[in-house]
C-alpha cells in the first residue's frame, strides 16, 4: 500500500535532455524551480504519481558492484544530503543524456523531485522522483476581454499522461531502496529501465506469478505444432490453476496445464533449453491480484481469415470437448465444429 495523500515537494529541479545521437542540447538548471501554489502543487503530484500502478517493484542493479550504479549513487546521496539536490540533479540528467542515444528518443523536460512524508507498506519515508515529459498536447484557453470571450490554443502538459517515470523511495538501509517505474514509450528499446536506471525486479509474489503467465505465453509462441485449441487450453488450465491455489509447485502446475504427456514433456523441455529451471524450481506464494492483471492481457480468440473470430472464456479448460476442428475435402477448406447446449 502506498499512500501520497501527506506527500509534499521539498525540491523541484527542471532539466531538459535531448538526443545525443541528434546532437541535441542538454540545458541544466542551476537553481530549484518554484511552485506557485497549492494548487499547482496538487496538479504536479497528480502528473507525478496518477500514472503508477506499484504492481512489480524493482531494485538497482549492476554486473560487478552497485556502487557503480550512477542512479543509485546519486539518489543515495540525495536521501543522505538533501543539501546536495540540484548537483546530484545535474548528474542524473547528465546520465540521463549520455545513454539517450536510440534514434527514436524524444527531446523533453526532466522532473526530478524530492518527497517527503510517503507512507509506503506502513513505512513512512522519503522519496525521489524522476519524471520525464516528452509530449505536449493543445489546450483551449477563455479570456474574457471586454464583454466578449477570446479563445486561444495553448500547448502544455496532460497530467494525466506521464511519459516516463520512476520513484525511489528510501528505507535508511533497513531493507533496499523499491523502485517504481512508468515507461508508456515501445520505440525506444526500454532504455529507460536498462541503460538509464539499470533496475531488475524484486522476486516478489506478484513478480513471480506474472513470470510464470509470461512464460507460458512465450512456450505456446514457440509452440508451432500445437493446435490453437490447444494453446487455448493450456493458458486456461494455467489461469484456472493460479487462481484455485495459494501457492505455486511446478511438477503440479504443469501437470494441470498440459492435457496430455507430449504437451507436459514439451513444456518441461522448454523450461530446461531456457535455463528457467531457478525461477520454477521453488514453491512461491502465487499474487492473486497478479493473476486479475494479466487474465486482462490474454486473447483467448480463434482468429480466422475470414475476418470470424471465436471468443473463448478462460473458465473453459476443455476447449476440444466444446470446438472439433476439421477439413471439407468437398470445399478444400477447414472448419470449426462448435457444440452447445442453449443459446442464450
Amino acid at each position: 500500500m502506498i499512500d501520497f495523500s501527506n506527500a509534499k515537494i521539498l525540491d523541484l529541479a527542471v532539466h531538459v535532455v535531448g538526443n545525443k545521437s541528434k546532437d541535441e542540447e542538454l540545458v541544466l538548471t542551476d537553481t530549484s524551480s518554484t511552485i506557485s501554489n497549492d494548487v499547482t502543487e496538487q496538479y504536479i503530484k497528480e502528473y507525478f504519481f496518477s500514472s503508477f500502478s506499484f504492481e512489480l517493484s524493482y531494485q538497482f542493479s549492476h554486473e560487478t558492484n552497485l556502487s557503480l550504479n550512477e542512479l543509485y549513487m546519486y539518489s543515495s546521496t540525495i536521501f543522505q544530503s538533501p543539501n546536495t539536490f540540484i548537483e546530484q540533479s545535474k548528474n542524473i540528467a547528465k546520465h540521463l543524456y549520455e545513454v539517450s542515444t536510440h534514434p527514436n528518443i524524444k527531446r523533453g523536460e526532466l522532473y526530478i523531485a524530492f518527497i517527503n512524508d510517503c507512507t509506503i507498506d506502513g513505512y513512512e519515508t522519503n522519496a525521489i522522483g524522476i519524471f520525464k515529459s516528452e509530449t505536449k498536447d493543445f489546450y483551449l484557453n477563455i479570456k474574457e476581454h471586454q464583454g466578449s470571450f477570446d479563445v486561444s490554443c495553448k500547448k502544455g502538459i496532460n497530467t494525466k499522461k506521464l511519459d516516463k517515470g520512476c520513484l525511489i523511495f528510501d528505507f535508511k538501509r533497513k531493507i533496499p531502496e523499491k523502485v517504481y517505474i512508468v515507461d508508456t514509450s515501445r520505440n525506444d528499446a526500454l532504455y529507460w529501465k536498462n541503460d538509464f536506471l539499470r533496475v531488475t525486479e524484486i522476486e516478489d509474489a506478484y513478480a513471480n506469478t506474472s513470470n510464470v503467465l509470461n512464460v507460458c505465453k512465450k512456450f505456446l509462441s514457440k509452440s508451432s505444432d500445437m493446435e490453437k485449441t490447444s494453446k487455448i487450453s493450456f493458458l486456461n488450465n494455467s489461469v484456472q490453476y493460479l487462481e484455485s491455489h495459494d501457492n505455486f509447485e511446478f511438477d503440479d502446475f504443469a501437470n494441470h496445464a498440459c492435457e496430455n504427456e507430449n504437451h507436459c514433456q514439451a513444456f518441461k523441455s522448454y523450461i530446461q533449453d531456457n535455463d528457467l529451471e531457478f525461477k520454477f524450481g521453488e514453491s512461491f506464494e502465487i499474487s492473486k491480484q497478479a493473476v486479475t492483471e494479466a487474465k486482462k492481457k490474454i486473447r483467448n480468440f480463434i482468429k480466422l481469415d475470414s475476418d470470424i473470430e471465436i471468443k473463448i472464456p478462460s473458465k473453459i479448460s476443455a476447449v476440444e470437448e466444446i470446438i472439433e476442428q476439421g477439413y471439407d475435402a468437398k470445399k478444400k477448406m477447414r472448419y470449426y465444429k462448435i457444440y452447445y447446449t442453449n443459446e442464450k
